[in-house]
């Protein structure tokens, strides 16, 4: 299965199991993936409509780089369609937000 094809099935679940990011990520590294594959995994899950490696290259298109992502403001985040809630908050960075003591 090509990865376009993967892209217009219903969700990660339909992929063969050999080709699923988290599946990859455990037998093969990090290495193996892509950035949006690494994202996805973040993710866990897309949105209606949206597996969560499309999700994942919808992520880096508007931050440019898996490291813009990880410095990015939550605010940013929740701005990005289908981060929302536990989504943004999986990306957000303790150390960016309120000060605490």
């Amino acid at each position: 299965m090509s990865r376009g094809d993967r892209i217009k099935s219903k969700g990660i679940l339909t992929w063969p199991e050999g080709e699923r990011p988290r599946e990859r990520l455990l037998r093969l590294g990090p290495q193996s993936l892509t950035d949006a594959e690494l994202v996805a995994i973040l993710l866990r899950v897309g949105v209606k409509g949206t597996s969560a490696v499309e999700l994942g290259r919808q992520v880096l298109k508007k931050f440019g780089s898996l490291r813009a992502v990880a410095e990015a403001p939550l605010s940013a985040l929740l701005e990005v369609k289908g981060l929302k809630g536990a989504k943004a908050a999986q990306f957000a960075r303790p150390d960016k937000g309120p000060c605490r003591d």
